[in-house]
């Protein structure tokens, strides 16, 4: 399950990964709020903190998630984990995506929200 992250900056779209993060997620969450920001003709900046009630991608979410950021235009994007392999596989997906991607520690999640509000 997503929950937005409250109170961010104007033209920030951020969530917090509740549970396992599914197909469905993605599809009725993210997909929507997309489409908005591309039809407002705004830049996309999204932040997803995958912390500590975050329980991993269910089935097919991995791979729904990464093939659909590599078609999403964004400004900026920012992944917040403590999960080491995580943030090694976003640093390498990175490369594939029209945007600027970094990733934080789950402690750093202002800095995250800054940075993607710049």
């Amino acid at each position: 399950m997503l929950e937005p992250i409250d109170d961010l900056p104007d033209g920030v779209f951020g969530l917090h990964a509740v549970g396992s993060f599914t197909t469905d997620d993605f599809s009725t969450v993210i997909e929507p709020e997309v489409d908005a920001v591309v039809e407002r003709h705004e830049k996309l900046r999204l932040v997803l903190h995958l912390g500590d009630r975050f329980d991993g991608f269910g089935e097919g979410a991995w791979g729904e998630l990464t093939d659909e950021l590599r078609h999403i235009h964004f400004h900026k994007g920012a992944v917040v984990t403590d999960d080491g392999h995580l943030s090694s596989a976003i640093n390498v997906l990175k490369w594939t995506l029209h945007g600027h991607v970094r990733t934080f520690h789950n402690r750093e999640l202002d800095a995250a929200i800054h940075w993607v509000s710049t």
